[in-house]
């Protein structure tokens, strides 16, 4: 999403659309000013003309000539204006509140909708700096404040704008020295609200921040509850997120400190405005200068010019906390995937054959190498395990093959072409992975292994499963395919959730497989069928194995042992047994191990 000159010119984009409504509820709302305009008028006739008996005006007297003169049909009359205007004030209130409060929503919809699919599409290296729950803190609680913001701009500013114009201008034309006075107080609020919502926007700028991270935090301790427990840790994590909560705590006092002195400045001035202008209107009116009902409009329109800064006041801190929300989603709006389809890339014909690293480099930062001068070469039908200490670059070299990183020198080509020529989702169609810590959703089995193929039913999750030869485990759960999973496939054991994340990566059907030790959650016999299944499977498919026990990865057809970001070793089990070295001594280490099914890709 490409940078505006102006930060917040990309909301504009969202309130297009919505123009009808947005448009329909300003007329609403413009005629409710007219109506508010109306509203004091009557109590003005009804105490000069009715009470006190003064003649109506000409241009009244000629469009009532037969009440002109009587007082109890006039006061009837009148009584019928006033329920009137009440009642289209009432019915344009609702009408506008609705227009703005339902553009507001789809506004808010489309939003949290495009931000949604945007985080989606950002690389990992976005998602590695931030927390899941200073994520859900923007998903959710700023783009609601937008919402808020357009029911307060419709609702509220917009009809107070045009209210207070027009009653300046009636008050011009009544007595323009008196509105002169009036209006004074204008500037003085206007100092005001810019004063107070300056402070009041940085520190609810704070406030949002802190809120931010108090939830990244609190995520992140609800996922991991179960080491939490394991640990005994309950009271440690009750100070962390006191520290963080106190923080919040502190911003949040804070802003309300602010807006706190606010509203009372604002009325301490209109408080003061108010007691002079009924003073001098007062006057004027003994002086003869202004009728009774004269200084009722005065009045009343005064109260309608104070009401929009009270309201002001009030609304201050959701304009705030909009302003603050604009600012924290457009941080996300700008921020780019470092990984990214080529311009007018085609996608090849045919399936994967061969996958190539050669002399591929890569860090997470420019001073740190992470992967140097990786090559080898992994066609189909054959099996490569990458074996090394812990921290050695195996799963790394893994994120690579699907583009969640791409590499900092060197080049990854499948079929003779570079990865970053070819399109991503032909790409990663065509590479299936299962993961050492495999993710599940909250929904059926059957649902979580058709995941691996858009469109897949029921049938083909089955098919998968059998094939894979998880089809018994599957079926002696607590209802079978049907069972639900529960959030991240607690309910499930560890290898029970590695079978299904291994049948999902089967029913893909992708030529190339990455299998992050695909059995080391399974029972030996569990292990047995799912090594029988893959072999099956590598006499047409290219598989990469990240070992963690050498044992199962005895009959490959290429073992790389890697060592601080590099292939220090390669061969087969025999041969690299023969050299020596670390190899020979990783396996040296795991002779007195029980010994566990080994994985023979070879087709029955």
């Amino acid at each position: 999403m490409a940078r505006r000159a102006r930060p917040h010119a990309w909301l504009l984009d969202y309130l297009w659309p919505e123009w009808k409504a947005l448009s329909a509820g300003a007329l609403v709302m413009s005629v409710r000013a007219v109506v508010v305009l109306l509203l004091p008028w009557p109590l003005k006739y009804t105490i000069d003309n009715v009470i006190f008996g003064r003649p109506l005006p000409g241009w009244l007297h000629a469009m009532l000539p037969e009440i002109a003169q009587q007082r109890m049909p006039l006061l009837n009359l009148l009584a019928l204006v006033m329920l009137a205007l009440g009642a289209a004030d009432a019915l344009l209130v609702y009408l506008g509140n609705r227009l703005f409060l339902d553009a507001g929503q789809r506004v808010v919809f489309a939003i949290r909708f495009d931000l949604f699919a945007h985080l989606q599409r950002l690389s990992l290296e976005f998602h590695r700096r931030h927390r899941g729950g200073e994520l859900m803190s923007r998903l959710s609680g700023d783009v609601k404040q937008l919402q808020d913001f357009v029911a307060a701009v419709g609702i509220d500013l917009l009809p107070h704008a045009l209210t207070i114009l027009g009653m300046a201008c009636v008050m011009i034309v009544i007595d323009w020295r008196y509105a002169l006075i009036a209006l004074a107080i204008a500037p003085v609020l206007f100092y005001i609200a810019r004063f107070y919502s300056q402070r009041l926007r940085q520190a609810l700028r704070e406030v949002r921040n802190h809120e931010g991270t108090l939830w990244g935090v609190t995520q992140e301790i609800l996922a991991s509850v179960q080491v939490v427990q394991a640990f005994a840790r309950e009271s440690h994590e009750d100070d962390r997120f006191s520290e963080h909560a106190s923080k919040s705590l502190s911003a949040s006092l804070h802003a309300n400190s602010v807006q706190a002195r606010y509203g009372p400045s604002m009325n301490l001035v209109i408080a003061v405005a108010t007691g002079a202008i009924i003073w001098y209107g007062a006057a004027s009116v003994i002086r003869g200068a202004l009728t009774p009902g004269d200084l009722l409009i005065f009045l009343a329109y005064l109260r309608g010019i104070a009401t929009p800064a009270r309201q002001l006041a009030k609304t201050g801190r959701v304009i705030g906390r909009a302003g603050v929300a604009l600012e924290r989603i457009g941080e996300y709006r700008t921020e780019t995937p470092s990984v990214v389809d080529p311009a007018g890339a085609s996608t090849p014909p045919a399936r994967a054959q061969r996958l190539e690293f050669a002399a591929v480099g890569f860090g997470y930062r420019p001073d740190q190498a992470i992967l140097q001068d990786i090559s080898f070469v992994l066609e189909a039908g054959q099996t490569i395990a990458l074996v090394g200490p812990t921290g050695a670059g195996k799963s790394t070299i893994a994120s690579l093959i699907p583009r969640f990183y791409d590499p900092t020198a060197g080049s990854i080509r499948l079929d003779d072409r570079d990865l970053r020529s070819l399109p991503l989702g032909y790409l990663r169609r065509q590479v299936a992975m299962v993961l050492q810590e495999p993710a599940l959703f909250q929904a059926t089995i059957w649902e979580n292994i058709a995941y691996g193929r858009e469109g897949a039913q029921r049938a083909d999750a089955v098919r998968a499963a059998r094939e894979v030869g998880v089809d018994q485990l599957i079926e002696q759960l607590p209802g079978g395919y049907d069972g639900m999973v529960s959030e991240r496939g607690l309910s499930l054991s560890g290898g029970q959730r590695q079978c299904i994340a291994i049948a999902r990566a089967m029913l893909c059907d992708a030529p190339v497989v990455i299998l992050d030790e695909p059995s080391s959650s399974l029972d030996a016999r569990t292990e047995r069928e799912l090594m029988l299944a893959l072999a099956r499977l590598a006499s047409r498919r290219a598989a990469l194995v990240i070992a963690h026990r050498l044992s199962t990865v005895m009959n490959a057809d290429l073992i790389l042992v890697l060592e601080r970001g590099r292939i220090v070793q390669r061969g087969t089990h025999a041969q690299l047994l023969a050299t020596g070295g670390l190899y020979a001594s990783l396996w040296q280490a795991l002779r007195d191990d029980t010994p566990s099914p080994k994985l023979r890709m070879v087709a029955p």
